[in-house]
């Protein structure tokens, strides 16, 4: 999809994944964008199962965002990620990277499930 068939003011699957990640399930928010009138984009929804990528011990790409709903500069943001074992979830603060190139990646994340929620970010200066 180009950038004309995204309208802003409205939620917006992430349809593609890489590296595993899908969707956590019915009990979550299906993984999605939104970008306000003042050139805010939201993320929100939870995710599951991302493995690392090939060569990366540490990184695992998520997803791309498409143009005009990318940051201008490298963000990061700290988001809950958990394990899913028999003991009970074992919470582990993850890194979210959001590029401006609209590569979405996680860092130091435990596969079991992490939170998109809370990630807010300028596609502009103005």
């Amino acid at each position: 999809m180009n950038v004309m068939e995204y309208n802003i003011l409205k939620w917006h699957r992430i349809e593609v994944f890489k590296n595993n990640w899908t969707h956590f399930g019915s009990i979550s928010r299906y993984p999605k964008f939104f970008k306000d009138e003042l050139g805010r984009v939201y993320l929100s929804g939870t995710i599951t199962g991302g493995m690392p990528q090939e060569g990366e011990k540490e990184r695992s790409q998520i997803c791309h965002l498409p143009v005009g709903f990318r940051p201008l500069y490298a963000t990061h943001f700290s988001v809950a990620s958990s394990s899913r074992n028999e003991d009970g979830a074992c919470a582990v603060p993850a890194i979210l990277v959001i590029r401006p190139d609209g590569e979405v990646f996680a860092k130091n994340y435990d596969p079991g499930w992490m939170s998109l929620d809370g990630a807010i970010f300028f596609t502009t200066e103005d």
